[in-house]
């Protein structure tokens, strides 16, 4: 292991035992209580679903209702990548709430109002998150300010320029008024749950996405089991998960993936890739872990931190575009409101499937699990202004065992 893995990652790094001799990491501590432990969660919710669908019956178990709940969240569970890039380098962003707002007004406006051609339109939205996030990083790395005093300082300047922008009004495409592009908002559209994206693509994702789990899993044998045992035993699991997925109704959920569920695949595919297979993403970690450490390895802390705000406020701007196409219209304070859901994805992450560790597919996991429970609830009778309760519960719950697992890793 290189200094910077070995910074990213101290828990590689093995336990000390009483006699101060460093005790590497087994695979069967890995494939053992740590494994659990990170289950536990993931566990947690399943239980919480298995509820639902005793009481609720066909009301929860819907594929297109549940499909649906993802479209609708789909911006949210960007912006949740969004915090999720900043939090690995040890940083808050709470401005990606008003960039979403404000971008999702420059989708609309500069083409309903201002008559852009639309790729232009996309091009500008685009530019405005990137500046966004160089912004806040700037704040951040080069001026010293605090991560919350500045990301809260910008938040309410995107928020104003997009009032400003609108008068403070709602910015909808009326007759006489150029139109927003029919593929990008209303029937049959990017936005419209009606569009599915080509079913084949998916299943070769998921084949792909097998292939990763069983040479994860391969990762994890305990040194009791031969190499060609735990290979067996690693492709049975992924057998029977698959035969539990089919019986479950995979092929249904196969054909209900929109476009906008699509774009946030493609998103967290992107993001995956990039932080856990790239060395940005090894010095990321190695920054928001000990940028001390990181910086007596190689790595510039600063340098790390501020491509982190500039992908966040992209990613950001990816949200704002998706809200215009999903609503057709724009808002004041559109995705302000989205900003505690998106934080409780993203901490959600340290303990699905995980034990203290920000990562991707927890976040969209997580998100999307956090949005079923607030619906079975809406569902069984619970009245909708509730939700953000449950979700304030969530993220407490989700800091809380977040920092137990971190602080049991250091133990």
């Amino acid at each position: 292991m290189n200094p910077v893995q070995a910074a990213a990652d101290p828990a590689s790094q093995g336990a000390t035992d009483p006699g101060g001799e460093q005790r590497p990491v087994t695979g069967g501590r890995l494939g053992g209580s740590k494994l659990l432990q990170g289950s536990i969660s993931f566990i947690a919710f399943l239980v919480v679903f298995l509820i639902y669908v005793i009481w609720l019956g066909d009301k929860f178990t819907s594929t297109e209702a549940r499909a649906l709940d993802i479209h609708q969240n789909a911006p949210v569970l960007l912006l949740g990548l969004a915090v999720l890039v900043t939090l690995i380098a040890g940083q808050f962003d709470l401005s990606v709430g008003s960039m979403a707002t404000l971008t999702c007004f420059l989708a609309v406006g500069l083409k309903v109002n201002q008559g852009w051609p639309f790729a232009l339109v996309l091009v500008a939205c685009i530019v405005a998150g990137l500046l966004g996030g160089l912004a806040n990083g700037f704040l951040v790395v080069r001026m010293g300010v605090n991560t919350f005093i500045a990301t809260l300082g910008t938040g309410g300047v995107f928020l104003g320029l997009s009032a400003v922008y609108s008068s403070g009004t709602q910015v909808v495409a009326t007759a006489g008024k150029p139109q927003l592009p029919s593929w990008f908002a209303g029937t049959g559209s990017l936005g419209s749950l009606s569009t599915k994206f080509p079913a084949v693509l998916l299943w070769i994702g998921l084949a792909g996405a097998a292939v990763m789990l069983f040479l994860s899993v391969r990762r994890m044998r305990p040194p009791r089991f031969a190499e060609r045992q735990w290979d067996a035993i690693s492709a049975g699991a992924i057998v029977v998960l698959a035969a539990i997925l089919f019986v479950l109704g995979l092929s249904s959920w196969v054909n209900a993936v929109s476009w906008t569920i699509a774009v946030l695949l493609i998103a967290a595919l992107v993001m995956w890739l990039l932080l856990d297979h790239t060395t940005f993403g090894r010095y990321l970690r190695a920054t928001g872990s000990n940028s001390t450490a990181a910086t007596l390895a190689g790595v510039n802390p600063g340098k790390e931190t501020m491509k982190a705000f500039v992908i966040g406020g992209l990613l950001a701007a990816i949200a704002g575009i998706l809200l215009a196409a999903n609503q057709g219209d724009a808002s004041p304070n559109a995705a302000v409101s989205f900003l505690l859901p998106a934080f409780a994805a993203a901490f959600l992450s340290t303990v699905i499937l995980s034990t203290g560790r920000f990562h991707v597919w927890g976040t969209v996991i997580g998100g999307i699990f956090l949005v079923w429970v607030s619906q079975g609830l809406i569902v069984g009778g619970l009245p909708f202004t509730w939700t953000e309760v449950v979700n304030g519960v969530v993220l407490i719950l989700a800091v809380a065992f977040s920092s137990v697992f971190q602080a049991r890793r250091k133990a």
